[in-house]
């Protein structure tokens, strides 16, 4: 940050004036650094904070402040966003879900939301009751990306390779119980494969291990740019369609793999309790935010695919989540203990 100071004249209380400004010029200064680090452009108000159960840099993150930006327009209020990463996002989210109900403090998360109480019984939450939907911000399919140097071009050939050496290929998640995580143990069951899955702390930081050569595989809704700088190669997209940004790439079922079809999600909850009417005013807020120009743009950018509408809907994917996610543990009897 650069400003520019007016020096006084030289006079007999010239010194005194400037150190004066100078003094304040500092302060202020020192204020912007401090809001500038994590807050949106805000006005008055008290602070709303979008915690993030994933470090800065992924998909999730980028989305929750390009939307906090957003909001602090529409609310008139200091949006900041904070990212509080850690156990696959069961740390963040439980703690917002024992949080205020004043509905200053929300969980800006994504469909590892849904996934993580199927798979762990002590998360500190339920999907289902600890939460109110604020909104369902937008939805997404990621891409099955692999290290350049493995000798595979589809995902017909990863596995084939998978079959012919078992257990030697790996890949990574955000952690147990995470979507990419979801993805690597179901692809294993529908084709009868054995990966070893390596937990990260985040799915960008599997992501980069990849492109480093250090990890076979992972799945990304943040892999383009690295699949456009030739760094990791795009197998498929495991949603139910293409991702439009990347259209030569096939989904998973055009493969070859059928059933492989995970279209996550991006919302805004508050702790369960919150005022009725704040959740109104927030999903307005958020349903505003989602209509700006500058956030549309972005979001495609991203390969988002906006939704918002009603809190309602966001409830009715948690539930499809739950039955959905639940059928496919019990058919494929998926195991999440390692």
């Amino acid at each position: 940050m650069h400003s520019s100071l007016n020096i006084p004249a030289a006079t007999h209380c010239g010194t005194a004036i400037f150190l004066s400004r100078l003094r304040r010029g500092l302060v202020l200064g020192a204020a912007c650094l401090a809001l500038g680090a994590g807050v949106a452009h805000g006005q008055g108000g008290p602070v709303l904070k979008f915690v993030v159960p994933y470090p800065a840099g992924g998909v999730t993150d980028v989305a929750a402040r390009i939307l906090a930006d957003e909001m602090s327009r529409s609310l008139g209020q200091t949006v900041i966003v904070e990212n509080r990463p850690g156990g696959g996002g069961r740390i963040a989210t439980a703690a917002v879900a024992q949080a205020t109900k004043d509905g200053l403090t929300l969980l800006f998360t994504n469909i590892g939301f849904s996934t993580l109480p199927l798979v762990e019984k002590n998360v500190g939450f339920n999907a289902l009751t600890s939460f109110v939907p604020v909104g369902l911000a937008a939805e997404y399919g990621a891409v099955l990306v692999v290290r350049q140097g493995l000798a595979v071009n589809s995902l017909g050939e990863l596995v084939t390779l998978a079959r012919q050496q078992p257990g030697k290929l790996n890949y990574g998640s955000a952690g147990v119980g995470s979507a990419a995580h979801f993805v690597g143990e179901y692809l294993k069951s529908l084709t009868g494969t054995f990966m070893v899955h390596i937990p990260y702390r985040s799915t960008s930081a599997a992501l980069n291990d990849v492109a480093g050569g250090l990890l076979d595989l992972t799945v990304d809704a943040n892999a383009k740019p690295l699949i456009d700088a030739g760094k990791v190669k795009a197998i498929a997209v495991v949603a139910s369609q293409r991702d439009p940004r990347m259209p030569n790439v096939p989904t998973a079922a055009e493969a070859g793999v059928k059933g492989l079809e995970f279209n996550a999600w991006l919302g805004l909850m508050a702790p369960a309790g919150t005022d009725p009417g704040q959740v109104e005013k927030l999903n307005q807020a958020m349903n505003t935010a989602l209509k700006a120009d500058p956030l549309q743009k972005r979001y495609v950018e991203l390969g988002l695919l906006l939704r918002g509408g009603a809190p309602t809907r966001l409830s009715e994917q948690l539930r499809k989540d739950a039955a959905f996610y639940g059928k496919v543990i019990k058919e494929a009897r998926l195991k999440f203990d390692e």
